[in-house]
């Protein structure tokens, strides 16, 4: 089987449109005719050099689509249904996947450090050449093989463009919130970054009940997105402790730092009240460390912690999500950017880099 696919070579060189060979599904896999995938920040990390997974590679992860095919084990999609990616198609049998954290699992990350599905395989090819999955999906394409716990029915409820942000941003977004922090209502959030999960994070906060949720980032138009979602408070870094001081004067019930980077998580967890919860919910560059302060844990009987896909089983988490989109709680529409082809891949990668307001979307 042939597609086409946006294929990465390395740091520096325009990413590529080009026809890469499919192996067939097995059994237990789906085909899926791919409609819309999100660039998200995992995929600028391997751009910028910030990663190292092997190349050639198809990134992206966030997407949604159709399914084509149905493999003859599979019992739970049918040719024509509509479906969201979930790059957690894990091994279903270490401990983290029996806890119902299929996100967690340890040969799961290790394929993805790998460029490979969890068999260890890539099920693509280019001139008989290994061509490598991004976050175990490899999505920029026309159409990806993957197996069917990998493909979330929707229902055909939401419209691809909309859909392809439940696949990554909204479930970790959302997901550290409500599953992550176990936001209570009436409590203060404040959110360091305000891209395309922070926004999510934004929205998990008012879905949650928050009183308060305070929005840091450097680019106003993220910082006006992030008012229009639901923020009440949205500042520039240099202005945020004069902001806290009037806003919440002993800190934030729950902080959450959707950059990764290790000062913005200090940022986060400094500002986080005395007994509240800091979220690490960004993926830093591979290699940083964080430096704490013992005290924050100490006198201060703080809580750090991270989440991985929203801690939740994406299966469960999906229709959870769909309902508040349902019910007009949870937005997409507002949080779509611009929209590119496949074959120009490299623009629409430029075009994330610049830090957009909106998500970034690919449509094959």
């Amino acid at each position: 089987m042939k597609t086409r696919a946006g294929i990465f070579r390395a740091v520096g060189e325009p990413l590529e449109a080009v026809e890469i060979d499919l192996a067939e599904p097995g059994p237990g896999d789906v085909v899926v005719r791919m409609a819309a995938v999100g660039i998200c920040g995992t995929d600028l990390h391997q751009v910028k050099g910030e990663f190292q997974r092997p190349t050639p590679i198809v990134l992206g992860h966030e997407g949604a689509g159709v399914v084509e095919h149905v493999g003859d084990a599979v019992d739970s999609l049918r040719v024509g249904d509509e479906v969201v990616l979930s790059w957690a198609a894990s091994c279903g049998r270490c401990a983290d996947c029996a806890r119902g954290r299929p996100a967690a699992c340890t040969p799961l990350h290790e394929a993805i450090g790998a460029g490979t599905l969890v068999d260890g395989t890539t099920g693509m090819s280019l001139h008989g050449e290994t061509v490598y999955r991004g976050t175990a999906t490899g999505a920029f394409a026309e159409r990806v093989v993957v197996a069917s716990r990998a493909a979330l029915p929707t229902g055909g409820v939401v419209p691809f463009r909309d859909a392809a942000l439940l696949g990554c941003a909204a479930l970790t977004g959302v997901g550290s919130v409500l599953f992550a922090a176990r936001a209570k209502p009436g409590g203060v959030a404040l959110v360091i970054g305000a891209g395309g999960v922070g926004q999510f994070v934004v929205q998990g906060a008012r879905i949650a009940g928050a009183e308060a949720i305070v929005v840091v980032d450097p680019v106003e138009a993220r910082r006006e997105q992030a008012l229009g979602l639901g923020a009440t408070h949205a500042v520039h870094p240099d202005d945020l402790e004069e902001l806290m001081a009037s806003v919440s004067p002993d800190g934030a019930d729950y902080g959450f730092d959707a950059v990764g980077f290790p000062a913005t998580t200090v940022t986060a967890l400094r500002f986080t009240r005395s007994g509240g919860t800091a979220v690490i919910v960004g993926i830093p560059p591979t290699g940083m460390r964080l430096d704490l302060d013992p005290a924050q844990f100490l006198r201060r009987e703080k809580f750090l912690t991270g989440t991985m896909y929203g801690s939740e089983d994406p299966a469960l988490a999906l229709p959870i999500l769909l309902g508040h989109v349902a019910t007009g709680r949870l937005e997409l529409a507002p949080l779509l950017g611009e929209t590119f082809p496949l074959e120009r891949i490299d623009d629409a990668v430029r075009a994330s880099l610049e830090l957009p307001a909106g998500r970034v979307l690919v449509e094959p």
